[in-house]
């Protein structure tokens, strides 16, 4: 019996031995898959300008909330310099759940620098303006909705109550408080303490003040539409007809591709809503200004867009984008062959 302990000691340390040699590794974090996260876009933006670094330049706009940055590409002949050019912005991620949003306006950036080497059309485009992407305005949101909650809608505001968030498409000054918006923080709309009460808001300010813009897209999901002002009032604004144009021209460039048809109407002919972003440009500027309501058509599936559908979405929205680039280096034509 004398062996007794060394026995006992050796089954008793198996299962130890056992449990440090088949430890698993810690499960990998949440990704977006083939959408891209902030810090992948961060990665890619920077890739980019390295890659062409004589038409790109890439910039820190600010951080979010949580401290996160806030990248926009500029894509121009001259990317370092200012100058007296037409400029125009495409804007993604606004709302955290909208993942195509943010693929689309960054898929754009990466096909005009691709493209200007090769073909003359693109290069036109470019050296003939600026043209300003930011990808995702809404980073917090947005990660959460990969970690915690994919159908997050709002920034990640504490708002002090047991809630979190404000819809930053909500959050812009003009007609703030209006209509379809709510003061209510519990609300998917609520609008903030006040008129660029959020960083990221305020950092589509800084940068438009700072910039003579003369259009810009607002990417959005759901519905296949392209929405143009008054989205607060059902009153026409004052540049209807050029609104209406221009909305027609985006939409039938857009089905020139897949056929897939979005209709461009008034944005408060989908809802009244007070404190959005294009709104808040036509506004204040007379930019003619649109927001464009990304796959899918309906609620099936809704927000959550196959990732199959992202690079057909991104290819039926180019000449969209091309088109309007266009107009602004065209003393405004309204009808434009791409």
């Amino acid at each position: 019996m004398q062996n007794r302990p060394v026995v006992l000691f050796l089954i008793f340390s198996i299962p130890l031995l056992l449990a440090g040699t088949c430890r698993q590794p810690p499960p990998a974090p949440p990704d977006a898959g083939l959408y891209h996260t902030n810090d992948e876009i961060i990665d890619e933006l920077r890739r980019l300008q390295s890659q062409f670094p004589d038409i790109a330049h890439v910039t820190e706009l600010g951080e979010s909330l949580e401290g996160r940055k806030i990248m926009a590409i500029k894509i121009s002949g001259s990317p370092g310099t200012e100058e007296e050019e037409p400029e125009v912005i495409f804007v993604g991620g606004h709302h955290a759940r909208e993942w195509i949003s943010v693929d689309v306006p960054f898929l754009l950036a990466k096909r005009l620098l691709k493209n200007y080497a090769t073909d003359a059309a693109t290069r036109s485009l470019v050296d003939g303006g600026s043209i300003w992407i930011i990808p995702l305005l809404n980073p917090d949101g947005h990660q959460y909705s990969v970690d915690s909650n994919r159908l997050w809608r709002k920034n990640r505001r504490n708002n002090g109550d047991g809630t979190f968030g404000v819809d930053l498409n909500r959050n812009y000054s003009f007609q703030w408080g209006g209509p379809g918006s709510s003061g209510d923080t519990f609300s998917e709309t609520y609008r903030g303490p006040q008129a660029f009460s959020e960083p990221e808001t305020r950092i589509l300010r800084d940068l438009v003040a700072a910039h003579n813009f003369q259009a810009i897209i607002s990417y959005h999901s759901y519905s296949q539409l392209v929405l143009f002002p008054w989205g607060y009032t059902r009153s026409p604004a004052p540049d209807a007809v050029l609104l209406q144009q221009l909305a027609t021209s985006i939409a039938d460039s857009i089905f020139s591709i897949h056929r897939q048809r979005y209709t461009p109407e008034q944005s408060s002919d989908l809802y009244v809503a007070s404190g959005d972003a294009t709104d808040w440009l036509y506004g204040n500027a007379r930019v003619p200004s649109f927001t464009i309501e990304l796959r899918p058509g309906s609620s099936s599936p809704g927000f959550i867009l196959p990732e199959s559908e992202i690079q057909p979405t991104f290819e039926e929205n180019l000449p969209a984008a091309l088109f309007l680039i266009k107009w602004t280096q065209t003393l405004g034509q309204t009808t434009i062959t791409m």
